[in-house]
């Protein structure tokens, strides 16, 4: 038999009881339709209650689906909060995340703690690691003298030059503003570009102190 919360149990057949025989078989569809899209993927108490009001049910169904499901350990926004937190800490700033489980209406409180207690590596390792998935390994883009000239004439030990073959202004602008749709701050991302520089040798074009 499944595992099942007391307290949501006795919630969910106080609510079924309260229900007439039509609003309790409605309640019963909106429990299997609830239970059906948790099986897809995982979903907020937010999210399912929209779903459910869009497929029609009425807040006396949907009431009760919640806690249903609830019942079972199918519904649960924290553990939402700690999953999403952990497959888009490396992708995003916590700063988007907070916003976007906020947007998903995972509470504070539950937003806080989970933030509190994923508290691995910095948001700087982050950045660099997504420039370097985007721009390639540092050390392979860098210019060798040995190679030949700069090129159009550059000369290689000019930092304030736009070392254009390793990496276009236009290519460093999408960069740039690829990491700024992930919520990270312009600083952040610079301070990054400059790493990324110092590791790879590439002279960009000019950029912010």
């Amino acid at each position: 038999m499944e595992w099942r919360s007391e307290e949501h149990s006795s919630k969910a057949e106080a609510a079924l009881a309260s229900l007439s025989e039509e609003e309790r078989r409605e309640a019963q569809r909106a429990a299997s339709k609830a239970m059906h899209l948790l099986l897809s993927r995982q979903r907020t108490e937010k999210e399912l209650r929209t779903k459910l009001a869009e497929r029609g049910f009425c807040a006396a169904a949907v009431e009760y689906a919640i806690t249903y499901v609830a019942s079972y350990g199918y519904l649960d926004d924290r553990r939402y909060a700690e999953v999403y937190l952990h497959s888009m800490q490396e992708k995003k700033s916590r700063f988007l995340i907070r916003r976007e489980l906020r947007e998903k209406g995972v509470s504070e409180e539950l937003i806080r703690e989970a933030l509190e207690e994923n508290e691995e590596g910095s948001e700087d390792e982050v950045i660099y690691a997504l420039l370097c998935r985007r721009l390639g390994d540092p050390h392979s883009r860098g210019f060798d003298p040995e190679d030949g000239p700069a090129p159009d004439g550059q000369d290689a030990s000019d930092t304030s030059a736009s070392f254009r073959s390793a990496l276009s202004e236009k290519e460093l602008r999408r960069t740039v503003a690829w990491l700024g749709r992930r919520g990270f701050s312009g600083s952040a991302i610079w301070k990054q570009i400059r790493r990324y520089q110092e590791e790879s040798d590439i002279f960009y074009c000019r950029y912010p102190k």
